[in-house]
């Protein structure tokens, strides 16, 4: 038979709008262990559709329980939204939260999720309305990708004493509670910008995509980003709370730009990538040409009556002592198959 208390929670926490909680009494006193036939069991199936989340159906969503945990975790289980209330600071269900984690979470279990929602509700006595939708409103969307980082910080938080359980910009706050705690801060890494591009270039502005730290006034935190911009006219973010938006920057002719791991494979290890280098950083790297004749097997004599120049000139290109000009440049990329001006050009990152 259920105890006074476990009535108490059945009570509160059943909403008789979608659930018969005369029904579920009845299941739970007669049963030792829960199966998930329980929810449609109860379920008022209101407007011809289950108001349980369906992830409950299968063995990734619920497991049997003891009628004690069972009752301890009802407040999630039969957790519901009225339409007259839903909006976009509540949409949050246990629903959204399985759809994000099942599949995305390489450590799911049914009881990672439910030891961090007790921990949040039970321990910190934060309202369910609040747990299910924080990480929503961080972010924009319906996904969970965060969830269990928030739970962290939330036990960061109780250790320091910090009772800001739902800061206004997550990603700011949880790197400072890192730090704080001598552990290593999120970098936050850039999107890719349509076809495989780093950023999108509007005269001299670099709009680069992603979920970047910063502050109330839009100036980013670029210790937590993995952007390294040098010699740049400003920096500016849009992000809002946690939401992604765009880091915007102004470059100058001699501003250099790496990012990090954009180009990695899933196994690689961090690696910062060139993707931008302004023209005053720019230099010719004459030994592309001694590789490149070699490689031909050219003389040097022969190089330069391709491309139309004398032995003494072409000698002083390829050792440095002076630069071919745009015309006879494309002359030696041509003859020396040199199919990218890339890889006739080196930078100076000084």
């Amino acid at each position: 038979m259920l105890t006074k208390k476990e009535l108490g929670i059945i009570e509160q926490y059943v909403d008789e709008e979608f659930y018969d909680k005369e029904k579920l009494i009845k299941y739970l006193n007669i049963h030792d262990v829960v199966g998930n036939e329980v929810f449609s069991y109860c379920d008022r199936q209101k407007n011809g559709k289950s108001t349980y989340s369906s992830w409950l159906d299968y063995e990734k969503g619920y497991g049997p329980l003891p009628v004690s945990t069972f009752v301890n975790r009802t407040p999630f289980y039969f957790y519901a939204i009225d339409k007259k209330d839903l909006d976009v600071e509540n949409i949050g269900t246990l629903h959204n939260l399985y759809s994000s984690l099942i599949g995305e979470d390489e450590d799911y279990s049914n009881e990672k999720i439910y030891m961090a929602l007790e921990y949040a509700f039970y321990s910190l006595k934060l309202p369910l309305r609040k747990i299910f939708n924080y990480w929503i409103n961080q972010t924009g969307y319906v996904k969970g990708d965060g969830f269990f980082q928030w739970i962290h910080y939330l036990k960061l938080c109780e250790r320091f004493g910090i009772q800001e359980y739902f800061p206004e910009r997550f990603v700011v706050a949880y790197n400072e509670i890192l730090e704080m705690s001598g552990l290593e801060p999120i970098i936050y890494e850039i999107n890719e910008c349509g076809l495989g591009a780093p950023f999108i270039r509007n005269g001299t502005r670099l709009e680069f995509e992603g979920r970047f730290p910063c502050d109330n006034d839009g100036n980013p935190i670029m210790k937590w980003i993995g952007i390294k911009a040098i010699n740049v006219k400003s920096i500016c973010c849009n992000c809002e709370k946690s939401k992604r938006g765009n880091l915007i920057i102004e470059i100058k002719p001699d501003t250099k730009i790496h990012v990090l791991n954009f180009y990695n494979y899933s196994d690689d290890k961090d690696y910062w990538y060139q993707v931008y280098a302004g023209p005053l950083t720019m230099e010719f790297d004459y030994k592309i040409l001694k590789e490149q004749r070699k490689q031909f097997g050219f003389t040097q004599k022969q190089v330069a009556e391709a491309v139309g120049t004398t032995v003494r000139t072409y000698q002083k290109w390829e050792s440095g002592e002076t630069t071919p000009d745009g015309h006879f440049l494309l002359r030696l990329l041509n003859w020396l198959d040199i199919p990218d001006i890339q890889n006739a050009i080196k930078y100076n990152w000084e």
